[in-house]
């Protein structure tokens, strides 16, 4: 049957040919079938079903915009059905020499307004594939693509396709890499950036539910009294110390993936490199998670050395595309990379709806490839240099708080509201404001990096809601679900990034005040806080005393 369909595409160019059926690849077809349906889709993937669960992909774990991104999708229900609505993000920061319940827990004790998911990505991938094949999509399987050659202006892109033992000969007016780290074109091209993030992971999924609620005595400081510990499992939990972390996130297959990150120079990759010697880390630096796992049955394993990359584009001209993996990654810690996805796809459906529109195709390239890049040069900035804060519980906490309210406030924002639909002085109208957010945000990070280097401390028992109510942060968190237009958007924007800086002034008030005369005078100057442009009000300043 795939013969046939490859066959009966040989001499006839193709609308838009996918490289890649992964989440990215599969995603982006289901959205080009849906919104411009007088187009042929065609998605070459070497692997053929079926797709074994919980043993597949690492990306397990969405947020709020990818989730919002797989409702439009028409995936809501699915997702519901068929895997695990997502208890929010969980943080167990200062490292693991103490018992679990004698660490800080950082996370949400009531059900997010804005759901997100656990995904078992086997399981999705393959409904995936049958979803995209009812949409009127054309699914290759078993198609490995060996070569290709890029179009240039008006010239098609003309792939040969290896099949059964049979090379072909396809063409396309448009061509999508999302083949992943094999990176197709971004290799091909010279497209890839190096980022200053360097980071390593490996990671493996175990048979079998593993509850963290299991990992401490119920009494143990109240371990089983905190709120919502009964549904702990449901979180991404990351356990956290110096320049590392451990993820453990529940799939609906029953079993549960288990990763260590570690950064540089704190740790190198040979931490990770085999699932021996990742075993071997958790058994040094998070003793509790190692006597869970002694006897886990171990279903696979992966890693990735200097797993962040930038992209020079993403889009041209010349009707090429980058998503997904294929073109650019941060970092795991804040589930970003179905993120990525929504943008890229997303931006690929605009770029070519200006293609069919006959509209100013180099203008809405280059303005979606800036965007693009600031995303991705935005999100790498928040990882950077972050490993000291990892072991400092208060510093991992103020900045989970601060991470959110930009998260929520531009980024979902921009996308929720549609706003990179806008083109020209309109969606330029925004790059100020995240620019802005972006300027705080390296701010913030600076500070803490600092305050946690220069004050180390360890963990104490107890839980801090996130976001707790009121607070600045659950505003930011409901206002997800509001419809503005894009003028409103942006007033909202630039309000927030107002607060923005005042909680940047307020957080380096309390924590000089904390360190006192010498030290906070040396963390200013580290910090670099006198070029912030930040004002104290003497009313603010008279309240120290109090």
């Amino acid at each position: 049957m795939a013969k046939t369909k490859l066959a009966r595409l040989v001499g006839r160019p193709t609308d838009v040919v996918i490289c890649g059926g992964g989440l990215a690849g599969l995603t982006l077809a289901r959205q080009l079938r849906r919104e411009l349906p007088e187009l042929d889709v065609v998605v070459l993937e070497r692997t053929s079903r079926p797709l074994p669960a919980a043993c597949h992909k690492v990306g397990e774990s969405s947020v709020e915009l990818a989730s919002h991104y797989f409702s439009r999708l028409g995936l809501g229900g699915y997702l519901n059905a068929r895997h695990i609505v997502k208890f929010g993000l969980r943080f167990f920061p200062g490292g693991g020499d103490l018992p679990l319940a004698q660490r800080c827990e950082l996370g949400p004790d009531t059900e997010p307004v804005v759901p997100s998911y656990q995904l078992d990505r086997g399981v999705l991938e393959e409904d995936l594939r049958a979803m995209i094949e009812e949409d009127g999509a054309t699914l290759i399987e078993g198609a490995k693509v060996s070569e290709v050659e890029v179009g240039r202006g008006a010239d098609l892109h003309t792939l040969q396709v290896q099949h059964d033992g049979v090379t072909s000969t396809l063409q396309a007016r448009w061509l999508v890499d999302a083949t992943g780290r094999n990176a197709l074109l971004r290799r091909t091209l010279k497209l890839a950036r190096g980022a200053r993030h360097r980071a390593h992971s490996g990671w493996f999924r175990v048979k079998g539910r593993l509850d963290i609620s299991a990992m401490a005595p119920p009494e143990d400081h109240g371990w089983g009294d905190r709120p919502a510990a009964s549904e702990r499992w449901r979180s991404t939990n990351h356990l956290m110390g110096d320049g590392y972390w451990v993820w453990l996130i529940p799939l609906s297959s029953g079993h549960t993936s288990v990763g260590v990150v570690v950064h540089e120079p704190e740790h190198i990759f040979d931490d990770v490199r085999t699932l021996e010697a990742v075993r071997a880390f958790i058994r040094r630096r998070e003793p509790a998670l190692h006597a869970h796992l002694t006897d886990a049955t171990v279903l696979d394993f992966r890693c990735l050395k200097a797993y962040s990359n930038g992209v020079a584009r993403a889009w041209s001209v010349d009707r090429w595309a980058l998503v997904g993996e294929a073109g650019a990654f941060t970092d795991p810690l804040y589930s970003p990379g179905s993120d990525l996805i929504a943008f890229a796809n997303c931006f690929t459906v605009e770029v070519i709806k200006a293609d069919i529109e006959g509209g100013d195709l180099a203008s809405r390239v280059g303005e979606l490839n800036r965007q693009y890049r600031a995303f991705v040069l935005g999100g790498l900035d928040v990882f950077v240099g972050t490993a000291p804060v990892y072991g400092h519980a208060r510093a991992m906490a103020t900045k989970i708080y601060w991470d959110n309210f930009a998260y929520w406030n531009f980024p979902c924002q921009y996308f929720f509201q549609r706003i990179y639909a806008l083109r020209g002085d309109d969606h330029a109208a925004f790059s100020g404001v995240g620019i802005r957010f972006v300027e705080i945000s390296g701010y913030v990070q600076k500070l803490l990096r600092e305050w946690a280097r220069m004050a180390p401390e360890g963990p104490t028992a107890g839980f801090v809601s996130m976001p707790s109510f009121p607070s600045l942060l659950v505003d930011a968190h409901l206002a997800l679900q509001d419809k503005m237009s894009p003028a409103q958007t942006l007033e909202y924007m630039k309000s927030r990034a107002v607060q923005g800086q005042e909680i940047l002034a307020e957080l380096l008030l309390r924590i000089v005040q904390e360190l006192g005369p010498s030290q906070g005078k040396e963390l200013l100057a580290r910090a670099g806080a006198a070029d912030w442009g930040l004002e104290f009000g003497v009313e603010r300043l008279d309240q120290e005393v109090l």
